[in-house]
Parts: structure tokens; sequence; C-alpha cells
């Protein structure tokens, strides 16, 4: 009776087992841009292939919002869960006498295999350069900054015309060119149309060109100061300097 009893055990294990299923992870340090996430999970799928198409549709999705995949956006290989259906064993026939004891394979667990898995693929952590990147802004003006490797490019995207800000512009124009140095923004501020300004009944003028400056980044990464830019003075007119003043995330 005792042997009956576990062969019926053995069998409600077996069909209790779950049916595979597919997902796959994914991180996209570069989608704050485009107003996404930086990671993501999705599935599950009930076939490896369906997993596929929805891999490569969600990288072509996001490759159409300006986010290329491999230096913005990485989605990573599907992965399976659960153990595959099996079949129901015939019930097993009470014996009168104990049987021979029978040799069995031992059974594989694929179970630390697949954690193993999910801890390689997991999101990576972001770096300096990318948990600066998004929305910035000062007292009448947004920008948008984008650092990528060992580049960062500020573009401002939007200004206030007048003082109280009810006419606005949109000039989408880079304001900064430089990189990331720890805590330092160093780099230039290129300036495409000379400065005209007069002093003392004189005009001056200061030439178009790229001129060096540099932001210290708060080590929170909310706040930007930046130091005045020097542009250079002009034969007998004093010296001009520009500053992107104190900025916040946006």
């Amino acid at each position: 009776m005792r042997i009956f009893v576990l062969a019926c055990v053995a069998l409600l294990s077996t069909g209790s087992q779950a049916a595979v299923t597919y997902s796959f992870d994914w991180y996209c340090p570069g989608c704050a841009k485009i107003g996404m996430a930086s990671n993501g999970r999705e599935g599950p799928f009930g076939t490896g292939s369906a997993c596929d198409n929805a891999r490569a549709s969600l990288q072509a999705n996001i490759a159409s919002r300006g986010c290329e995949a491999g230096t913005c956006f990485n989605a990573q290989p599907c992965v399976t869960s659960g153990l595959p259906d099996q079949q129901a064993r015939p019930a097993a026939i009470p014996f009168t006498t104990a049987p021979s004891p029978l040799l069995t394979q031992p059974v594989y667990d694929a179970t630390p295999d697949r954690v193993r898995r999910a801890e390689e693929v997991a999101p990576l952590k972001e770096t300096p350069r990318e948990s600066i990147s998004g929305r910035w802004r000062n007292s009448f003006s947004w920008y948008q900054l984008t650092a990528s490797k060992d580049v960062v490019e500020i573009d401002l995207v939007e200004t206030c015309r007048t003082p109280d800000c009810l006419r606005r512009e949109y000039p989408n124009r880079p304001v900064f060119l430089g990189k990331l140095d720890g805590n330092r923004l160093v780099g230039v501020v290129p300036i495409r149309h000379a400065i005209e300004s007069e002093q003392n009944g004189k005009r001056c003028g200061t030439p178009a060109g790229e001129f060096q400056v540099e932001g210290r980044v708060s080590d929170d990464r909310n706040v930007i100061v930046w130091r005045a830019a020097q542009l250079p003075a002009v034969e007998g007119c004093a010296p001009v300097s520009i500053s992107l003043g104190t900025w916040r995330r946006g």
C-alpha cells in the first residue's frame, strides 16, 4: 500500500509542472530623451518565435523614434521559464511483494542556470555621463542634454523672447559641445553670429567662433552651475563675457 501511495504522489507532481514561457529584458540608457524608462521586461510569450518577433518589433519601434540599437537601446536575448508539460504516467499497479529497485537517471534541474542567466542580463547601472542626460532649465530657457561615450552636447530647445515669457522661440541649436570629466563639464560655447554692443558711444563687436566654458555638476546630478565664458576683446573695447547661469533638472 505504501508503494502505491508514493506512485500516486509522483504522478500528481509530474502533472503540475508549468509550461515553458519566454521573455526578454531590455535596458535603454538613452531613452530619457524620448520619454521612456531606462529598463524593462517584455513577456511572457508562449513560443520562442513569438518572443523573438516581439523583441525585433520593440527594437524597430525604438529605433524609429531616434534611439538606435547598440548605442541607446539594448534588447537582451529571449530566456525561458517554467518546465515542459509531461504526459501523465500510467497508474501504478500495487504489488503483493516489493519489486526490485529500478535504475533511474538523475533528474537535471535547470533552475539555477535560468537564475544565473537572468542575473547576467540585468540592466546595467547608469554611468555618470548617462545620469545627466535629459531636460534642464534655468529661469527662462529649456535645454536638452545628451551624453554618449565621451561626448556631451546641449541644445537650447525653448527660450523666452520677452521678460514676461509671453512670447517664446524654439531655436533648437547647440549651446555646448564638450565632455564630462568627473563633475566638470568642459567644452566650448559655439557662437554662430558676431555679437555687437555699444561702449561709450563706440560700436564694439565680438567675432563668431567657439569659446571655452566650464560647468560644475552637483553630486546628486540635479544642478549645473556654469562659469562665465570670456570672449576675445576688440581693440579699444572692454572684454565681454557670457554665462549660461544655473540649471536644474527639468
